[in-house]
């Protein structure tokens, strides 16, 4: 199997980490974040489509096990996450930060529309720990509600995991052709999914001749739409599952999946385990050229006329003062790109989200409105008013969410540039004192793996805080069809009033939070630029103190170095090793 040949070759790359941080010259903070990369590296594969396209059986199937609940209505509500772990373990997250364990009988009454409609018990998200090889090495399978039932919000939460979308499965159905409006979800998930995998699902209902009509017109339609060849792969997730759980082999074959799992485990293997792994494995090249190099410095300063060292010394320490001046305009260059995102992304996202959210709301009142026009003024106003609450919370819910990836992958581009930049600068230190003291540097280019760690976080007030509903209790003792009329202009008033305040709210913590990561950013650079000089200091400075113990010092440590350069290389043979198996 595929995916085991990844997690052979990346137990072989932690080993070889291991064997690093037990070498002496070794930068231990960065081999360790190397380390965290590889070991917490995330995947999200998303499952995607209409309502009542069979996503939470395909989900059960692959896991070979029913652990999601399935019915014949428009079912999920709220996204569920599965994720690799030794037993079954499900956990809700609320938005008010509660977090609580549960059964899996208790999990319908948590992610179905009839257990918890229209989210009113205010979750989050459910996670699910299973033992499956599919979630294993960071792999998350997550299934989230059909768009286009009856059910509005259904199709929000859905938009809300777009952006973290790696990968998606997109699933058709064979009883059903393919709409104008699959067609529209899809335009929106090929602008956050690098791959997207189409399966025909419910593949048993149809017979062979008639199935492949329905592949070839859903073909058709698709590659039109994507403008590239795409590849449908029929499924039956319910023969899939039946065979799994029973046994049975040959059902398991008839259902298609294999076919389609042997793509999947190929794609996990190109995408998320090869890439990973040689990027790890230039890391470590990286790091390792870097301790080879101070290593070789200390020897050369060892045995250097300190004359002829001291000019060297000075004339780095000039160079040193021009890296920190550019670090100066590093800052001033880092400033300015989290403005404009705040400019141009932050509020013109909140503005427009702030009209579209205004129509729909006002839209929704003048309907209930109508719908309780039975009701007296009182009741009237306590109805209008929990519905703008309840309508608002869950806007802002999902906005929150979306703006947060969105904000989080812009920030982190803008980071990449920089790191790449800062990278350059270290490089050129290197190259520079590689070139003034005659000791050889072998520059090897990797791809930073740093990561944004901001914790962008917005949560809903039960009760919006500080503005009061205008209504007098004269308005409540006029007669009801002036009174109504009152209630109702009172009402889109306060609701402009309540999206305002939050609006602002929430661009003043994500505001916040851009300005935090930004700070931690920026310390985390200048501390890569210091840490180099600083090493490239000590490498010279350990060489003109072992000077002073004499020359039996001075051949001792010259014996050590050797076997620790030979400690490294061998490390850095396994490394190349493990890349070409990659490759190959």
């Amino acid at each position: 199997m595929v995916l085991d040949k990844y997690s052979h070759l990346k137990e072989e790359i932690e080993k070889c980490i291991y064997s690093i941080l037990t070498i002496e010259s070794i930068t231990v903070d960065i081999c360790e974040e190397i380390r965290e990369k590889i070991e917490h590296n995330l995947f999200n594969l998303v499952v995607l489509g209409q309502f009542k396209r069979g996503k939470t059986t395909l989900i059960n199937a692959l896991l070979g096990a029913e652990i999601l609940p399935t019915a014949v209505v428009p079912l999920t509500s709220i996204a569920t996450i599965l994720t690799y772990g030794d037993t079954l373990n499900i956990k809700v997250y609320f938005n008010d930060g509660r977090v609580t364990e549960i059964d899996l009988a208790s999990l319908p009454g948590y992610v179905t529309e009839k257990g918890n409609p229209r989210n009113e018990k205010d979750l989050q998200e459910v996670i699910i720990t299973y033992p499956s090889s599919y979630l294993k090495d960071g792999v998350r399978l997550i299934d989230t509600p059909g768009v286009g039932s009856v059910y509005e919000h259904n199709t929000d939460v859905a938009y809300q995991y777009l952006p973290k979308s790696d990968a998606a499965l997109f699933l058709l159905s064979v009883d059903q052709p393919l709409s104008k409006a699959e067609l529209d979800f899809l335009k929106d998930v090929r602008e956050y999914s690098n791959r997207i995998f189409f399966l025909l699902s419910k593949a048993d209902y149809f017979s062979e001749p008639d199935l492949r009509e329905s592949m070839e017109f859903s073909t058709d339609v698709l590659t039109k739409a994507m403008e590239t060849e795409v590849r449908i792969f029929p499924v039956s997730a319910k023969l899939a599952l039946e065979g799994k759980i029973s046994g049975n082999e040959a059902l398991v074959n008839k259902s298609l999946l294999p076919q389609f799992s042997e793509v999947l485990n190929n794609f996990l293997m190109e995408e998320k385990g090869k890439i990973l792994i040689i990027s790890v494995a230039n890391n470590l090249l990286r790091l390792i050229s870097q301790a080879r190099f101070a290593l070789e410095l200390e020897m050369k300063s060892l045995f250097t006329p300190l004359e002829e060292l001291r000019e060297k010394i000075n004339i780095f320490e000039k160079k040193e003062k021009d890296v920190l001046t550019e670090k100066s305009d590093f800052d001033l260059l880092l400033d300015a790109e989290i403005k404009k995102i705040i400019n141009n992304v932050l509020e013109e996202d909140l503005r427009v989200f702030r009209q579209e959210l205004i129509l729909k709301v006002s839209e929704i009142l003048e309907n209930r409105y109508k719908e309780y026009s039975d009701m007296s003024l009182r009741k009237l106003r306590e109805r209008l008013e929990q519905e703008i609450i309840t309508e608002v919370k869950q806007a802002f819910a999902y906005r929150r969410v979306i703006e947060d990836e969105k904000l989080a992958k812009i920030f982190e581009t803008v980071c990449r540039r920089f790191v790449t930049k800062i990278d350059e600068t270290v490089d050129s230190l290197y190259k520079f004192s590689s070139e003034l003291f005659a000791v050889s540097f072998d520059a090897v280019k990797a791809e930073a793996l740093w990561s944004s760690k901001s914790e962008f976080y917005y949560r809903f007030q039960e009760q919006p805080v500080g503005i009061e509903i205008v209504t007098s209790s004269v308005t409540l003792l006029l007669p009801k069809f002036i009174g109504d009329k009152i209630i109702l202009k009172k009402m889109n008033e306060y609701l402009c009033r309540v999206i305002d305040l939050h609006t602002a709210r929430v661009g003043y913590d994500f505001e916040k939070k851009l300005d935090k990561g930004k700070l931690d950013f920026r310390w985390e650079m200048r501390r890569r630029i210091e840490a180099t000089i600083e090493g490239i200091r000590n490498a010279i400075d350990k060489g003109i103190t072992q000077r002073s113990g004499g020359e039996k010092e001075a051949t001792e440590r010259k014996t050590r170095v050797s076997q620790i350069l030979t400690q490294l290389d061998g490390v850095k043979g396994r490394l190349i090793q493990i890349q070409q198996e990659v490759s190959s």
